[in-house]
């Protein structure tokens, strides 16, 4: 046979053997016929079902969202007209209405269960919760508008008279319930650095009319000193960690527009609503002072307004300390949590090279020692300060479920575990993979998938292995499940952002497999063409 001849023979038959092998059924299993068959529908639907139910809360939780930004509006709104208005009963009385709503419409948020991810206490992802925890995230963005509506309670009671710019204390009728209303990290942003920025903002309108307000100069000389007075609590917070760094470093500049405008005030020589002109140039007389009954009545009274403020100074001081107090705890949690995540994360990695090794009995023993950590480190600090639940806690449990799922795809559920063979590769995958539900640790939708992606990296490194012993059969296993997972992940609809990146590697190693499959192919035939023509007498001893 002429070699060109012979070629064009091996492209054709390598053609028809690559399409047997790469198509596939709308039924296609995801395992071999010697285990229970999984269905990639089933999985699909799995799937499809825990991230409708998460979509539906996340949506619930958004449109409550917009709801409280429209009450937040509105009672804005209704301040501005009572404070432009000459006619102000009407409309006091609307916003004293509209505040009511507000008040209610926040409180209901913040007392019902729908609006937080409570995964910590239900990690089946049932309806019915009966306990939230106190720290348990919101869903959505209603933190932030919890923390807007902190900013305008927290304004709205410094401009009081009564109040006579007064600080808002974090434990306020208006925040109390039978649970809190706002979290500490909402009341400082809110309440504390929030209100420092529309300090200066006011400031900056009261001092447009210093000539005729007698009070502006007063009023941006104490915004300026409540400014600096939270400015210097908030310095004793560890900002590292936190994700009000940002805004308490933007605190700094809203004291400094405060101090500028009181320098621009004095150098144009406004007090008290007059510019400071002397007698000669038409100017208003400089009062002498006097010393009288009045004078001392007036100082007394103004003594007394000193030492109310300081006692006010000193509760806020003691009540900053209290919520840093509980903050350094958290961060301390947070140290400790992300150490340990190490040691449990380090240990999945491991049981997976162990199962590549073929050390089974090690990837056994390192991914019960993951479980464990998980379950005796790492789980009780989650359980008190459930907002450490993403991050480095979620990582370890994406590679659990990772280590998990090879191990089950190799062995399936009976494997033998107590193998310390280093020639397990020899045996065909068992093809099994865990539903979400069969995965014992309290993991999210998000988790799942993540491992589920990341499994298909581990069986590409699989195929190649067995590639290279001219294993076909193990390698037509590798494809196929690699396929349905990504089948099944596709029809799965809108998938979580952190997931989407993941979809290219995913397809690239089952490109990568189908050309190990080819590559298989191109050889088998090769090598049968070779021995055909060898007995036909087509190719010599000398050729």
């Amino acid at each position: 046979m002429r070699p060109t001849a012979l070629c064009a023979s091996l492209l054709t038959a390598a053609t028809r053997s690559l399409a047997l092998t790469t198509s596939t059924t709308a039924y296609t299993r995801l395992v071999s016929s010697s285990t229970k068959m999984v269905d990639y529908r089933e999985l699909t639907n799995q799937l499809v079902t825990k991230m409708k139910q998460e979509d539906d809360l996340r949506n619930k939780a958004y449109d409550r969202s917009w709801e409280l930004n429209a009450a937040l509006i509105r009672v804005e709104m209704a301040h501005e007209e009572v404070l432009s208005s000459p006619d102000k009963k009407e409309l006091i009385s609307t916003l004293e209405k509209e505040e009511e709503t507000l008040d209610e419409l926040f409180r209901e948020t913040a007392l019902s269960p729908a609006y937080y991810n409570n995964i910590v206490h239900n990690p089946s992802g049932d309806d019915e919760i009966t306990t939230i925890h106190e720290r348990a995230p919101r869903r959505g963005n209603i933190d932030y508008k919890m923390e807007s509506y902190a900013r305008y309670k927290a304004v709205r009671h410094y401009l009081q008279t009564e109040n006579d710019g007064l600080l808002l204390s974090p434990n306020a009728p208006c925040f109390s319930g039978a649970r809190n209303i706002l979290t500490d990290e909402e009341y400082l942003g809110g309440a504390c650095i929030g209100l420092c920025h529309d300090l200066s903002k006011i400031a900056v309108s009261r001092a447009s009319n210093a000539m005729s307000d007698p009070t502006a100069v007063q009023f941006v000389q104490d915004a300026r000193d409540t400014v600096s007075n939270i400015l210097q609590e908030l310095l004793e917070f560890d900002w590292r960690n936190s994700p009000l760094r940002r805004k308490y470093d933007s605190t700094k500049y809203a004291l400094k527009q405060l101090e500028t405008v009181m320098y621009e005030l004095s150098v144009a020589g406004a007090l008290g609503g007059h510019s400071l002109k002397s007698e000669e140039e038409g100017g208003p007389k400089k009062k002498r002072i006097k010393v009288d009954d009045e004078n001392n009545s007036d100082e007394k009274d103004e003594g007394k307004d000193a030492e109310m403020k300081t006692s006010a100074l000193d509760t806020f001081k003691q009540e900053i300390a209290e919520v840093k107090e509980r903050m350094d705890h958290r961060d301390k949690l947070r140290e400790t949590l992300i150490k340990t995540s190490r040691d449990s994360q380090k240990a999945a990695k491991n049981s997976i090279f162990a199962m590549h090794r073929g050390n089974t009995k090690s990837a056994v023993q390192l991914l019960l020692d993951c479980e464990n950590c998980v379950r005796n480190d790492l789980l009780p600090i989650v359980k008190e300060e459930p907002t450490l639940r993403g991050g480095s806690f979620s990582n370890v449990l994406e590679e659990y479920v990772e280590g998990k799922l090879f191990y089950c795809w190799l062995h399936g559920n009976g494997g033998e575990e107590s193998g310390d063979s280093n020639d397990n590769n020899n045996d065909k995958p068992a093809g099994k993979i865990l539903t979400f539900d069969e995965i014992t640790l309290p993991i999210t939708v998000d988790e799942y998938i993540g491992g589920l992606c990341d499994l298909t990296g581990e069986i590409g490194r699989f195929a190649v292995a067995r590639g290279t012993v001219r294993d076909k059969e193990s390698v037509k296993i590798c494809l196929e499940t690699s396929k349905n997972i990504y089948m099944a992940i596709r029809m799965a609809g809108k998938l979580p952002g952190n997931i989407n990146k993941k979809m290219n590697p995913l397809k690239n190693s089952i490109e990568k497999m189908e050309r190990i499959l080819y590559e298989q192919s191109l050889m088998e035939m090769a090598g049968r063409k070779f021995q055909s023509s060898m007995e036909e007498g087509g190719f010599d001893a000398e050729d």
